[in-house]
């Protein structure tokens, strides 16, 4: 199943979302511990090199339909890189061929999940390019199931050098199209912000540091589309926050995590490989509290 299905039709299938205040009304904002935590100080077991085999030169897979799955023993000549980062050191990715990293040995269920990280780019940021990405059956083109923290397209949403984090997922069974959902910055009156109308849009810029955290709750459920109209779902709620601050909320596809899940820093099973830094990745099995998060990038920044 090709992986652009739905790009060229995402800026006239938009439905108007509301930036709603993610839950916190019983909620303390002591922040739980992250179940798992890569601080990037120093080269670490778990966080691997991995490569796409057979890229062609403009650093995409070579079957841009189904993918082709980063892989360690595609990567074996990378040495990851270990510099200074925004808390002593940082992983910095340079692509000087086409690779990324995988964090092994995470498993976050299948239900609620939170990642949070630091995260430095160096230039431009092509269209869709991945800075994280996980997922189950990835190249599977029958049942592929993953969700990307991405870039937005420079034709449906914020153009030029900077990014506006997009949350994208996706989910197939039997070759069947389950929901191909995806919600990106959305202001204070829940309106979607397109085309650089507003700088807060513009969330990450080439050489500064950004906290970005991505909040998945599966015991609130969120649409996307019109229901009845061809491509609607009923997703998990996602929120996006950006240094401790909502940026945008919008469904995530349900089957997005399981315990078989890989996670990718910097590539995917598609597109051009991110280059730039990554400091502090953790990861929870639970989702966060808006509350949490701020007190998470407070004890952080």
């Amino acid at each position: 199943m090709m992986k652009r299905f739905l790009c060229g039709v995402m800026a006239v299938a938009l439905v108007a979302s509301t930036l709603v205040v993610a839950p916190d009304a019983s909620a303390a904002a002591k922040v739980p511990k992250a179940k798992y935590t890569f601080n990037m100080n120093k080269a670490n077991k778990n966080v691997v090199a991995v490569a796409r085999k057979d890229d062609t030169d403009a650093y995409q897979a070579k079957d841009m339909d189904n993918g082709v799955l980063p892989e360690t023993k595609n990567a074996k000549k990378v040495k990851l890189k270990y510099v200074k980062g925004k808390n002593k050191k940082a992983l910095y990715l340079d692509r000087s061929s086409s690779y990324g990293a995988q964090l092994k040995g995470v498993k976050l269920g299948s239900k609620s999940w939170t990642v949070a990280f630091w995260v430095k780019s160096v230039n431009s940021l092509p269209q869709f390019q991945p800075v994280f990405f996980t997922g189950n059956k990835i190249v599977d083109p029958k049942n592929c199931n993953w969700v990307s923290i991405t870039r937005s397209g420079d034709d449906w949403a914020t153009s030029g050098n900077t990014m506006s984090p997009v949350i994208w997922s996706h989910a197939m069974k039997n070759e069947k199209e389950l929901g191909f959902p995806w919600y990106g910055y959305q202001n204070a009156d829940g309106e979607w912000v397109f085309s650089g109308d507003d700088k807060n849009a513009a969330a990450v810029l080439p050489n500064k540091w950004v906290h970005i955290t991505l909040v998945v709750d599966a015991k609130d459920t969120c649409p996307y589309g019109e229901e009845g109209v061809e491509g609607y779902y009923e997703g998990y709620h996602g929120w996006t926050y950006v240094n401790g601050k909502l940026f945008g909320n919008g469904a995530v596809v349900k089957t997005a995590m399981t315990n078989s899940n890989l996670f990718f820093l910097g590539i995917n099973a598609w597109d051009v490989p991110f280059k730039g830094y990554y400091d502090d990745v953790m990861l929870w099995n639970k989702a966060l509290t808006a509350k949490q998060v701020k007190k998470l990038y407070a004890s952080v920044k």
